[in-house]
């Protein structure tokens, strides 16, 4: 008995304190922006099933509900590479192992609210895995824009990409594939 727990103790010291299995589980972000809810869709089960914390990005300033209105103001944002300003959270993705992180596609390109979540965060060395939804144009150049707003990250270029929220059976598989391939 009193071997076992010198062992524990030795154990806490050269562990910091971590049991060796929970040290190796990985810390899942699951960071979003969604204008329609269709991301917002995919982003809750992808943190359902892999366990991560969900964390919805958001604009300081709403876009208009005006739909021609709305595609304006994102236009000109698109074409003036307008970071918008976000809302403050009490989450830090610096803490976290592996994002997953997720975007409507916005003229072939990730959404500018995900360009302002790239600019804030200093993710070096953090696995960052892109999801996007879209209306029928496909990725486009979401993954690309990820990986050259996030330096020095370990981008997966073959994230997720559905029509529509893309939540089933074959998102399941995608998500637990890529937390095998991780560990």
């Amino acid at each position: 008995m009193k071997f076992t727990k010198i062992l524990a103790i030795i154990l806490s010291i050269t562990t910091g304190g971590y049991a060796y299995a929970e040290s190796t589980k990985p810390n899942i972000l699951v960071a979003y922006y969604s204008l329609t809810g269709k991301t917002e869709k995919t982003a809750t089960e992808i943190a359902n099933v892999s366990g991560g914390t969900l964390y919805k990005i958001q604009p300081d300033k709403s876009y208009p509900d005006n739909k021609k209105e709305r595609r304006k103001v994102l236009e000109q944002e698109m074409e003036q590479n307008y970071l918008p300003p976000l809302k403050a959270t009490n989450i830090n993705p610096e803490n976290y192992d592996i994002i997953f992180l997720g975007s409507p596609v916005w003229g072939n390109h990730i959404s500018q609210p995900i360009k302002s979540f790239l600019s804030l965060y200093n993710l070096s060395g953090k696995t960052v895995i892109p999801f996007v939804t879209h209306s029928g144009g496909g990725r486009g150049q979401s993954f690309n824009d990820v990986a050259e707003l996030c330096t020095n990250c370990i981008v997966d270029m073959d994230g997720w990409s559905s029509w529509g929220s893309g939540v089933g059976k074959k998102l399941t598989k995608w998500v637990n594939a890529q937390i095998q391939e991780i560990k």
